[in-house]
This record gives structure tokens, sequence and C-alpha cells, in this order.
């Protein structure tokens, strides 16, 4: 929306740094951002409704009790996700699964508890997807660690392997990919998160604190407390166009 000019944000957050280098940079993209600083890290969980039918099978295997990919299989059981095409979330859903059918062995374990990467019975809008969930209207949902504690609903921890949550598993997570409708393979990797002040932004300067203040600042310890991990912070794009005020702030460059 930002290179159509349908939006135009002071300040511009995503869940995975290649929608910044694939989608905002570059002539083709106008330009539209030159470059962004690492915010934080985090992994993917099963949140799940609280007073879902399902809630004592679900408790079971955030207790690690039995696996959790067990009572995703349970016929009758809601589970929801978000567009892969549109949303960095959807597409590393479908990532891990491919991971965790490695991991457990279990070949068809992505078609067994996803369908299609479409499917409509499961995928929805982000906005959907936390209604019926609080609403007990759908039984789980593969979110951000910090969204299930954002919602205040119980979630299901998965291994380091799979979470996409832990840069000592970034081989291993790049093991799998996933071909999107559009664009280039989306290569497993792990999450984190981006901040950066677009190029048309209207309050640029205003902007720049914002970003200092997350980054560094107040906001970067709410984050931590909302359930994100700390990560390095590190430029991608043209360091030289970042703000002298955030320079400071850089601990290196991503790869």
């Amino acid at each position: 929306m930002i290179t159509a000019k349908l939006a135009n944000p002071d300040v511009f957050i995503s869940a995975s740094p290649s929608v910044d280098t694939n989608d905002l940079m570059g002539p083709s993209n106008g330009n539209a951002i030159r470059w962004y600083l690492t915010l934080a890290s985090d992994q993917l969980v099963i949140a799940y409704a609280p007073h879902s039918r399902f809630r004592s099978e679900l408790q079971a295997a955030a207790q690690k009790k039995i696996p959790w990919y067990q009572v995703l299989a349970t016929p009758g059981l809601r589970l929801g996700r978000t567009d892969p095409n549109l949303d960095p979330k959807g597409a590393d859903t479908i990532l891990m699964m491919k991971l965790a059918a490695k991991l457990y062995h279990q070949p068809n374990l992505e078609q067994t508890l996803l369908g299609s990467d479409e499917n409509p019975k499961q995928v929805y809008p982000e906005e959907d997807l936390i209604a019926q969930l609080t609403s007990g209207q759908m039984d789980a949902v593969i979110a951000y660690k910090h969204e299930a504690i954002e919602w205040h609903v119980p979630y299901i921890t998965l291994p380091n392997a799979i979470n996409l949550g832990d840069p000592a598993d970034a081989k291993t997570y790049a093991q799998v990919s996933w071909q999107p409708t559009h664009g280039k393979p989306v290569v497993g990797a792990p999450i984190l998160f981006t901040i950066t002040v677009p190029k048309r932004a209207p309050h640029a300067s205003t902007a720049v604190a914002f970003v200092r203040y997350m980054v560094d600042g107040q906001g970067h310890s709410m984050l931590m407390r909302d359930g994100f991990t700390p990560t390095k912070i590190e430029v991608g794009g043209d360091e030289a166009a970042v703000p002298h005020s955030l320079s400071s702030t850089i601990q290196g460059k991503i790869s």
C-alpha cells in the first residue's frame, strides 16, 4: 500500500526483513524506504480459546503431555491462520509446518493440519481471527507469542527447531521454503521485526524520534514485557541514509 501510495505512514514496522527488501526498497518499489533497523524477534505459538470444548486436550499439549499436532488433528477442532500470500505470519505458519513434518517424521503433517495453502476454512484476516478466538468461535490460531500475551489467552509453545524464534537454528529454518502465488520463494528464517521511516513520511523528525524510542527507549522495554525477545539492533539497506540520531543505536549490519 505504501508503494501504491494508498498509505503514507510516518513509521513502518514489519514482521520480516524480506518485506522491506523485496517490497519497499529499490527503484522498482519507488525507493519507498532506504534503510531499516531490526527491532525484536518473536516466535510462533498455538494460541487457544480458554473456553474451547477441546480445552483439556489443548492444555495437555501445552503441558507437553500429548503432541500438539495430534490435538490440532482432532476432528471438529477449528484452527485459524492468516493468508500466507498477504501476511508474513501466514507464510511462517506454512514454513513451521514443513519444519514440524521433518522434526516429527510426519511427511503428511502440513496437509493434515492445514489442507491447502489458502484453505478458506482456516484463513482469515488478522482482526477476524482475534475476534473469533476470544469469542470461542475458533478453538486455536497460529500466533506470535506477543499476540497471545496481548490477547490474554493461553498458548502452546513449540520447539525452537520449528518455532522460527531462535537465531541459533537459522540453518535448520533455511532447509524449508514456500512459493507464494506471486513473487520470490520464502525461505525459512528467524522471525525478526523491523522498523523504518518511509521516504515520504509526513512527520519525519517525529517519526525518527519514535524509532529511537522503540529501539533504545521505554518502547523497547515495553516490547520485551509483551513477549518479544531482544535482538541485536542491526541496519539493513543503505546505512548512510540512517538519520544521525539513530546511528548510535546500530550494533551491526544485517547479513
